[in-house]
């Protein structure tokens, strides 16, 4: 492959998202690196925010018109025309981003740097753990075999639950900020580079949850996992840190609980 692959860096959006809209364009159409373009799928149910998007000339819009409902099947739909953009066009690598997601300048070059299938750089998001809201980043380590022994043994775990790539955990504080390449099971998938020989073979979906005890998940755990399935090992570089606009979206439930939009 030449010395400067050819990049697509891809976001789906939508109206509800407008609150970082300008930041993220910004951020993303002055990368320092020579041979990329910028995607965007518009998800809006109506025109009105991809009317806006197209005002800017330095970006691809497509407005995804699916008549689908659930959110994270739009989504799905959306990952996936940019998907085939790419290969339509003869992409060597997707920057598959998350549009509340604000990387360095550098990241294409960093995450080129990195030579692997999958890599992503590194954010973090609100989670809650026992009934307490916790800033975590998001990219998670399977456990070891032994860890995996020692639950075994402590609970009784669900069916689905095969080995110990079948559990993970978070990066722990220590890796977050060791700036280094990891090997993760899950990498911050809104900020993931993809090489063509992985978008090439798989798309986006959904887990079959009921497989897994109805547990909720996203379209970017679905197509890592499945990537995983291939062969295609997931890493993190930890020293592309990005910002994550994420205060603005996440919502209050009945309870007080915060939970994100997309499913609602």
């Amino acid at each position: 492959m030449n010395q400067c692959p050819k990049i697509l860096v891809a976001s789906p959006t939508y109206q509800g998202m407008q609150y970082c809209q300008k930041q993220f364009l910004k951020t993303i159409n002055n990368f320092n690196y020579n041979n990329y373009d910028v995607l965007i799928v518009d998800n809006s149910e109506e025109d009105k925010n991809f009317n806006m998007l197209k005002e800017n000339k330095s970006i691809n819009v497509i407005w995804n018109k699916s008549s689908e409902k659930n959110k994270l099947l739009r989504l799905v739909n959306s990952r996936n025309k940019i998907i085939n953009y790419a290969l339509e066009n003869n992409y060597d690598y997707i920057l598959m981003m998350d549009s509340d997601v604000i990387p360095p300048k550098n990241i294409l070059q960093e995450l080129i740097d990195c030579n692997k299938d999958i890599v992503s750089g590194l954010y973090s998001n609100y989670f809650i753990i026992d009934g307490k809201t916790q800033y975590l980043p998001v990219a998670w380590t399977a456990l070891t075999e032994k860890e995996f022994e020692e639950i075994k043994q402590k609970i009784q775990l669900p069916d689905f639950v095969k080995s110990h790539l079948d559990l993970r955990a978070h990066l722990t504080n220590k890796e977050a900020n060791s700036d280094k390449l990891i090997q993760v099971v899950i990498p911050s998938a809104g900020c993931m580079l993809i090489n063509k020989k992985v978008f090439s073979k798989i798309k986006y979906n959904l887990i079959n949850t009921q497989d897994m005890n109805n547990i909720m998940t996203t379209d970017d755990i679905g197509f890592v996992l499945e990537a995983r399935k291939l062969g295609f090992n997931a890493y993190c570089n930890t020293k592309v840190k990005c910002e994550h606009l994420i205060k603005e979206k996440f919502r209050k439930d009945e309870q007080g609980t915060y939970y994100h939009p997309i499913y609602e």
